[in-house]
């Protein structure tokens, strides 16, 4: 079991760190499951750590060492995932409520958290879970939406609403050149809006997109193409389904396709063979291009969307064929969508700040060889059924990743490689409600068919069967070849906040939480005047510890509390010699 060091240690031996965190990114075509830092609650009726993992490896046949399965893997090969409720109350379904996703204060998901890989794309956070403890650090607020049928809405700029728009109708069109709408006109799509290649779309904020339900409305960026969709938090860009508020329904329409030019495993299209989308007459994607760009999509909302063509043959809300790193991808919301919220076939597309509501089948689906990453992403899937042909109607996932599926050999990886998404920082919320039309959602993540992948600091709750359900030999049999070491540990219960990059100067506080005394350890780099400020969750300063000169080395000082000090989430300060170190308290009764 790997030892969970100090700061201050951490930091001095920062080498060991960084040496793991170097070799985390360089592995990224490796073959392992890495699953660490992460907060599992009430996934199923065990109460345990172990019994929120589903899956055994075939023994001697898997080259897994005797014992090992999914619980083995996340208690003993990572030691940093914990058995405890994350404090998010609102965050499951309930009807007529706005769900919150930020965790409540004193919850154990705000302060654990595992490195995550230094590479220029994740941010290090000392939180597990999409949202951290910041009051206005609720990323999804002012532009997602949560309406099941759109009866009381006034955001579309209809007739009798705020500011109605006259409507421009695209009638399968084909944009051989660029194109750009009108922020003061609203917009139907009928069959097949394509961008063409060297053709690019343009959206601006505050656009409405209307997609046809009779005749199945969807945009489609060909390769070569691109759509440059950026709205705002304050006038987000929707696509949504041109039926009456209060008729709009999941599966009304095709939402939006991206088909580009990078690696996929379907087929070799290394040496030029093109893969079929999903979903239709939907067009080809694949090529040699893993840093392809198909443009930028930032505040988008796709609302209804998903349509089954024939069994296992659906078009998505958000849908990215072989999408290269070139392409920009964050602040998505796809809305009761009748398949996956966002699925991924082969490609390099980095994402951020995801959310995925009431979808019938899994919130984030990877595979054909896809290798991007993802930070900040939430799913909060329907327990109702998927398309009522769509083959295994035993429930669906917040993660469902695969390396290839049928009629593909699981482990084919032509051109592509193995299939590795990196995602950090996720918060997959199932629901409970059971029976005959309520199959799922049944695993927060679902690893099978040879996939590789990591999972840090995510909050898993709530799901009818597991937190990890692991699938296939050929999915441990890669995986064990080569058992990976895990991440250090950067924040737990006896840490705080990360340090400022650069400083050797580290704090804690501890015990945390507290009742009437709390201590403050830190390391000073040299001697110095030393003063300690406490601040409440407001920003107010309701305590001050003033030390006055110090020595270099370890330090301690304790605040005793006042009586009158409400309970609550503080924070604190310490200063000296110029540098500061910041970090997270909670007083409890």
């Amino acid at each position: 079991m790997r030892s969970i060091a100090t700061r201050a240690v951490r930091i001095v031996r920062n080498g060991l760190a960084a040496a793991w965190l170097v070799a985390l990114t360089v592995g990224a075509c490796g073959a392992q499951m890495i699953f660490d830092g992460n907060v599992l609650y009430n996934n199923n009726l065990s109460g345990t750590l172990a019994g929120q993992f589903i899956g055994t490896p075939p023994g001697v046949a898997a080259g897994c060492p005797p014992g090992m399965n999914a619980g083995v893997l996340g208690t003993t090969t990572f030691t940093f995932n914990a058995y405890a409720d994350p404090l998010l109350p609102n965050a499951p379904y309930q009807a007529n409520v706005v769900p919150n996703f930020q965790p409540s204060a004193g919850s154990p998901a705000l302060n654990h958290a595992v490195a995550v890989p230094a590479d220029g794309f994740f941010q290090q956070t000392c939180y597990a879970g999409a949202i951290g403890p910041k009051p206005n650090g609720d990323w999804t607020q002012g532009w997602t939406y949560y309406d099941s049928t759109g009866a009381s809405r006034q955001d579309l700029h209809l007739a009798g609403m705020p500011d109605p728009r006259p409507l421009a109708v695209y009638d399968n069109i084909k944009l051989y050149s660029s194109r750009t709408f009108a922020a003061d006109s609203n917009y139907e799509v009928r069959g097949q809006l394509r961008v063409k290649s060297q053709a690019t779309l343009t959206i601006p904020a505050g656009a409405v997109v209307f997609e046809d339900k009779a005749t199945l409305g969807t945009i489609i960026v060909e390769r070569g193409g691109k759509i440059v969709a950026v709205g705002t938090a304050l006038a987000p860009i929707i696509i949504t389904s041109n039926q009456a508020p209060g008729a709009q329904a999941r599966g009304d329409v095709g939402g939006i396709v991206l088909n580009g030019y990078a690696r996929t495993s379907t087929v070799n299209s290394c040496v030029g063979d093109s893969a079929a989308s999903e979903g239709g007459s939907i067009g080809f994607y694949g090529g040699n291009d893993d840093a392809d760009n198909s443009g930028q999509l930032k505040y988008v909302r796709v609302e209804y969307a998903g349509k089954q063509i024939v069994q296992d043959n659906e078009l998505n809300s958000f849908l990215f064929n072989a999408v290269g790193s070139g392409t920009q991808v964050e602040y998505l919301q796809a809305f009761a969508g009748a398949d996956d919220c966002f699925e991924f076939f082969g490609g390099t597309v980095d994402t951020r700040h995801l959310i995925g509501i009431e979808g019938t089948d899994d919130g984030f689906d990877t595979g054909g060889g896809y290798r991007g990453r993802c930070q900040f992403l939430i799913v909060r899937a329907s327990p109702r059924f998927a398309p009522a042909t769509t083959n295994n109607q035993s429930g669906d996932k917040g993660w469902e990743a695969d390396n290839n599926e049928a009629p593909n050999a699981f482990d084919q990886m032509q051109c592509a490689g193995r299939a590795n998404p990196q995602v950090a920082n996720a918060t997959f919320v199932g629901d409970k409600r059971a029976g005959p039309t309520f199959p799922g959602p049944v695993a927060g993540i679902n690893w099978r068919r040879a996939t590789a992948g990591k999972f840090l600091n995510g909050i898993i709750y709530n799901y009818k069967t597991a937190a990890v359900k692991i699938d296939d030999d050929v999915t441990w049999s890669a995986h064990c070849a080569s058992l990976p070491a895990g991440p250090p540990v950067v924040c737990s219960a006896t840490t705080d906040v990360p340090v400022t990059s650069g400083s050797v100067f580290v704090s804690r506080g501890a015990p945390n939480p507290f009742r009437s005394q709390v201590e403050f350890s830190f390391l000073l780099p040299r001697s110095g005047d030393v003063r300690i400020d406490v601040y409440s969750a407001a920003g107010q300063r309701v305590a001050s510890v003033a030390t006055g000169r110090l020595e270099a080395g370890p330090h301690a000082l304790k605040w005793n509390v006042n009586r009158e000090t409400p309970s609550g989430v503080y924070f604190y300060k310490v200063r000296a010699s110029g540098s500061e170190s910041t970090g997270k308290i909670v007083r409890v009764e």
